[in-house]
């Protein structure tokens, strides 16, 4: 999935009034958390923070999320972990209710990811029947900690539409700002990776 951009002028602001948001430290990085006012957070525990975005429409559904989990396997190079996260996003769990429409998976650019590799998958689900098909982009980073490299984390923003629309450009803004803003931080001293206590998800009528 590639971002859909606002005009030059609402993007820019958008960008930076989320640059005034504060960033929070976890184990081993940090995040700035969505502007309260638009999102809620729906789940933090010690594998996951989820955020989804009040939209207003039961159709759209719009959510960023940080996970992370330690790996039993190391990768010899940068080509294979590119290789194993393309052929994580491509698994398919029910090919009747999925159907992968595009997955594109390369070395991330930014500076201070070169444990990382960015990721853009649409996927089309049909649990709603063939007159109800939706349309799932999910477009993020997945990472190795560069100092624990068996620390995985997969940092991404995603989207649920019906088949044929787009996210509104500024939920897909405020999206990429938050994968954007992820940095790693030093791994806990103490080892302890958790991210926060188990709580119970909301239900989706709290964030539309």
């Amino acid at each position: 999935m590639r971002p859909v951009r606002a005009s030059a002028v609402p993007g820019a602001i958008l960008l930076l009034l989320w640059g005034t948001l504060a960033a929070e430290d976890f184990p081993g990085f940090s995040v700035t958390p969505p502007a309260p006012a638009n999102w809620v957070q729906v789940q933090r525990n010690v594998t996951s923070l989820v955020w989804m975005r009040r939209t207003g429409r039961p159709d759209l559904s719009v959510g960023v999320a940080v996970l992370t989990q330690s790996m039993n396997r190391s990768f010899a190079s940068r080509a294979e972990f590119v290789a194993w996260v393309t052929h994580s996003k491509e698994a398919n769990p029910d090919p009747g209710r999925f159907r992968l429409v595009s997955n594109e998976v390369k070395p991330a650019e930014r500076e201070g990811l070169a444990t990382c590799v960015s990721y853009a998958t649409v996927i089309e689900d049909s649990s709603g029947g063939p007159s109800a098909v939706l349309r799932l982009e999910v477009a993020g980073l997945s990472c190795l900690h560069p100092n624990q490299p068996r620390r995985f984390f997969d940092i991404q923003y995603s989207a649920r539409t019906p088949a044929g629309e787009s996210p509104p450009p500024d939920m897909a803004l405020e999206g990429q700002a938050f994968v954007d803003g992820f940095r790693f931080t030093a791994p806990p001293s103490d080892g302890d990776w958790s991210l926060g206590p188990a709580a119970p998800p909301l239900g989706r009528r709290e964030t539309t």
